[in-house]
């Protein structure tokens, strides 16, 4: 009994320790109304012949899930909550690596990563919403979890002024307008940035305005005139 009791215990060990995380990346690209286009990649060593085979299969398969591929590694996983669209499973032999070598590369966007507030009369400023990061469990919400070679990119908007990351250690900054964690890291990190609308826009939009104005004062004008043109002929006709 021990024996058997020993046998399930080790199929079990095997077949839940079927492969090895070689490394994570992650980039999110802001756009300016805060959401947020997202890639991600897990490249992991599929251990045994059994777990090359089901690998192969589940390429063979077409449309799959992440919750088919969470079998194959524990970084496969949406790191962003919220509204996910357009999401996208892209499965590969990483042959160039080694044979035993495979990725999984998850492409999607979110709504709602950073917020806006206008706080001036041509500047917006952005916020992370830090509950919208999915690293680790509901006890680690906002907060950014990486093990060894793993790496979190956020690219901000090209024209992002006042970039803040609190606390700033942890992060480099290797242009004005990217942030990027590697790992081994945990924390939390407050991200605001600025952005200015061009004096342009605001002219264009300052004429655009007057021209819907005049338009829809044009319009209560020609009603009007029809209106007393209408009421004129039917007292002129009255008279006759």
């Amino acid at each position: 009994m021990f024996v058997v009791a020993f046998s399930v215990f080790s199929v079990l060990a095997f077949s839940c320790a079927a492969y090895t995380d070689r490394s994570f990346a992650m980039a999110a690209k802001i756009d300016a109304a805060g959401n947020a286009h997202v890639i991600e990649k897990s490249v992991f060593t599929l251990d045994t012949q059994t777990e090359i085979d089901e690998f192969n299969n589940y390429q063979g398969l077409g449309k799959t899930t992440i919750a088919d591929w969470r079998k194959f590694s524990k970084n496969i996983k949406y790191h962003f909550t919220g509204s996910v669209i357009n999401p996208s499973i892209i499965a590969a032999r990483e042959f160039n690596i080694g044979y035993d070598s495979a990725s999984v590369s998850v492409e999607y966007d979110v709504s709602g990563v950073f917020s806006l507030e206008a706080t001036g009369k041509r500047i917006t400023t952005y916020r992370l919403n830090e509950d919208t990061l999915a690293f680790g469990g509901s006890a680690s919400k906002g907060e950014i979890t990486l093990g060894n070679n793993m790496k979190f990119e956020i690219d901000l908007p090209s024209d992002a002024l006042t970039v803040s990351v609190v606390p700033n250690p942890g992060v480099s900054q290797p242009e004005r307008n990217k942030l990027v964690w590697q790992g081994p890291i945990v924390g939390k990190w407050t991200i605001s940035y600025e952005r200015e609308k061009p004096l342009t826009s605001e002219v264009s939009e300052f004429f655009v305005q007057l021209y819907q104005q005049l338009s829809t004062w044009w319009i209560l004008l020609i009603i009007i005139a029809v209106f007393f043109a209408l009421l004129a002929l039917k007292f002129f006709k009255g008279r006759k």
